[in-house]
């Protein structure tokens, strides 16, 4: 007796001292609650960069184990870890139509996923990290001529599913990053928000622009683009060189894509606290204290010996010894998030936030004054023209809503004959009301209006017409 007395006090000596040395072990590793002091009220933005988590105390020699960061990411080491992410956007819309008369009220309706999206980011070793998405966008959104759903391998409105960013990034210093894959260019300022914290329901339609030639997936291209940061990091620059559209062959004998890459660049400088990630900008939530200015520039030319694309109205490449003026777009942006208390909180609070963004493109199509093309140019599918956004929002921390406007606009040049203009003269104004129903942006419930209004509309259609959008965003990061 005394014999197995011994033995059962042994067994839970050895029990205790094994549960308080794992204990030990996975305070020390990270596991469990964050520190104290690291951030738990608001969610990153999915897309924001790899970006090293918050320092573990380093543990002492032994076998590796998987264990839970600070930030929520799974480690598998002191510099290799991982987060994984989910984005819902749920919407619900009604459509007005362009017709003048309908036996319907002349409603659209469509019920359809936004944005269903899957992605990680994470870190291979010290300095190297990686970032992919995956998006099945618009999913189940009916076609707006035949009504046939988008589904997953099926071509709708969007092509399902895709990847979108896929890239490996590597920091050789804060001045000088490297990336490689298919990056999200820096377009526009409005363009690189987080598609989780726009100000209004969802990115402007001007930021489209630069992609109407239909050469990108979502605003993203395969590249390499080298950023970094000056000035305490307040000072940033993006310069990528990328695929953009590939010119045809010259002949059986050539290969197709002799002409140069596209280059896109950015230039960011914010005066109060410094943004830092892949996107920003949108809501910060009253957690970051935000007043910049931003640059952007885009180019790309076709050769004249190769043919180039199809003019607008037309089906047949333009053939090789034309002339192809290049495609150049510019951009500029001021923007601000001003949190009501006078400083940045980490725990949020009251917000302003407000971008104003123009822009200036031109595919290099032009025309006679008859309307005959000219020069059909590099990007024949961006006519010459000026955008200009302007958007707004008022974010109330204790009441959990924020309320937004939006005005923005696409004034196609003169250059063009009333036919070309009629289609792409287009102004937008939107408002509406947002409820969150988690911390900032975890979940919440978007109401919009918007009136759209084509102002060189013929007189067999509508000068105006209305959309009302119901959004339900949910995100895990």
């Amino acid at each position: 007796m005394k014999r197995r007395a011994s033995s059962r006090t042994w067994w839970s000596s050895s029990l205790i001292a094994m549960l308080a040395a794992a204990a030990a072990s996975a305070q020390t590793s990270g596991a469990g609650a964050p520190p104290t002091g690291a951030q738990t009220e608001k969610p990153q933005a999915p897309e924001t960069a790899p970006a090293k988590p918050g320092e573990t105390p380093a543990s002492s020699a032994g076998l590796a184990v998987v264990s839970l960061g600070p930030s929520r990411e799974v480690k598998l080491g002191e510099n290799t870890w991982f987060r994984f992410a989910v984005q819902v956007q749920a919407w619900a819309q009604a459509r007005q139509d362009r017709s003048l008369t309908s036996s319907d009220g002349g409603y659209g309706y469509d019920f359809f996923c936004r944005r269903c999206r899957f992605f990680t980011t994470g870190s291979v070793v010290k300095n190297v990290f990686f970032n992919f998405l995956f998006e099945a966008g618009n999913l189940g959104k009916a076609d707006l001529t035949t009504g046939a759903k988008t589904s997953n391998g099926v071509a709708g409105p969007q092509a399902l599913p895709q990847v979108l960013d896929a890239y490996g990034q590597v920091k050789f210093a804060d001045a000088f990053w490297l990336s490689a894959g298919n990056i999200l260019m820096p377009l526009t300022r409005n363009g690189t928000q987080p598609t989780t914290t726009y100000l209004t329901l969802d990115t402007a339609n001007i930021a489209s622009t630069p992609a109407l030639q239909g050469n990108s997936y979502v605003l993203r291209d395969l590249g390499i683009q080298a950023n970094g940061f000056f000035v305490d990091n307040h000072l940033e620059y993006r310069l990528g060189v990328f695929q953009g559209s590939r010119q045809p062959a010259n002949g059986t004998a050539q290969t197709a894509g002799h002409n140069g890459p596209r280059v896109v660049a950015s230039l960011m400088f914010d005066f109060w606290d410094p943004e830092v990630g892949y996107v920003n900008g949108g809501h910060y939530y009253g957690t970051k204290k935000v007043l910049g200015v931003m640059a952007n520039w885009d180019y790309q030319s076709f050769r004249k010996d190769a043919p180039g694309l199809p003019a607008p109205g037309t089906v047949a490449n333009q053939p090789g010894g034309t002339d192809k003026n290049a495609y150049m777009g510019l951009s500029g942006a001021a923007f601000m998030n001003l949190p009501l208390s006078g400083q940045a909180s980490r725990t949020g609070g009251d917000e302003l936030a407000a971008l104003v963004q123009v822009g200036y493109y031109d595919g290099g199509f032009t025309t006679s004054a008859t309307g005959v093309p000219t020069n059909e140019g590099t990007y024949p599918n961006v006519l010459k023209q000026f955008n200009l956004l302007g958007e707004a929002a008022y974010y109330n921390h204790a009441g959990r809503f924020s309320v937004f406007g939006k005005y923005e606009m696409r004034k196609i040049s003169d250059d063009y004959v009333a036919a070309l203009k009629a289609a792409s003269n287009v102004t937008w104004i939107q408002g509406g009301l947002k409820y969150y129903l988690g911390p900032a942006n975890t979940m919440n419930f978007t109401l919009a209006y918007e009136r759209i209004i084509s102002n060189d509309a013929p007189s067999t259609q509508q000068g105006g017409t209305n959309n009302l959008t119901f959004a339900w965003q949910t995100i895990l990061y």
